[in-house]
């Protein structure tokens, strides 16, 4: 029962990621909304994974370990970064708090923390594909374990990899992570679709690099 609530949780989130990333289609206050609900998700993630805190001080550190944890705790950072500056920033959800000032560090602080959080939300996703992967394969049956199956996977993985890669770049997000550009440019005439297009390529390419990374990486000490 929780393993199934726990997928519903983080399907939930990536799905819920990609419209926060819309956040000049979607409106103001849709994206305060999505992302309070977002926020909810995230803390009901952690608190049904908090073995995984329970165990940081057991067992020895891997090379992927070492990773992983560096990954998760730089996307909880970014998450926090993300809560406190949308909470200055709210017009709708929390706009009733007494906040005054700071509004350009918040707004700095916001989008740094959210194009961070969407590269490590991604990476995070591609290090547990494994088992996503399985479940697949578990309901396919049989087929979902032939050559042609696996090709046809592989060739839509790619595929969909180089779409990313060439929509990061096009994007220019590289900019907004390191801070070269403090205000996002975007096509107010994108339908919808089409960004959400985008920025699914770029999650499976992030995702697609850390699942073939982890795989490589688990079995070193």
């Amino acid at each position: 029962m929780q393993g199934r609530i726990k997928t519903i949780i983080d399907i939930a989130m990536s799905v819920l990621l990609l419209f926060l990333m819309a956040y000049m289609l979607t409106g103001q206050k849709v994206h305060e909304w999505m992302g309070t609900a977002m926020l909810v998700l995230f803390l009901l993630h952690n608190i049904l994974n908090c073995r995984w805190y329970m165990g940081l001080i057991k067992g020895k550190y891997s090379l992927y370990r070492i990773m992983h944890t560096a990954v998760n705790f730089a996307l909880l950072a970014a998450m926090i970064g993300i809560a406190v500056s949308g909470t200055i920033l709210s017009q709708f959800v929390v706009g009733f708090l007494p906040i005054h000032g700071g509004m350009f560090f918040a707004r700095k602080t916001h989008m740094l923390c959210s194009y961070w959080a969407f590269l490590l939300m991604s990476v995070h996703l591609g290090m547990h594909w494994g088992i996503v992967v399985r479940k697949i394969e578990n309901l396919a049956g049989k087929a979902g374990r032939g050559v042609v199956w696996n090709n046809i996977l592989r060739l839509t993985v790619i595929a969909t990899a180089c779409y990313g890669a060439y929509a990061f770049i096009k994007n220019n997000l590289l900019s907004y992570m390191l801070l070269q550009n403090l205000f996002v440019f975007f096509d107010p005439d994108q339908p919808l679709y089409a960004f959400l297009a985008e920025y699914a390529a770029m999650m499976a390419m992030w995702a697609c690099a850390a699942y073939y990374g982890a795989k490589r990486y688990k079995t070193q000490p």
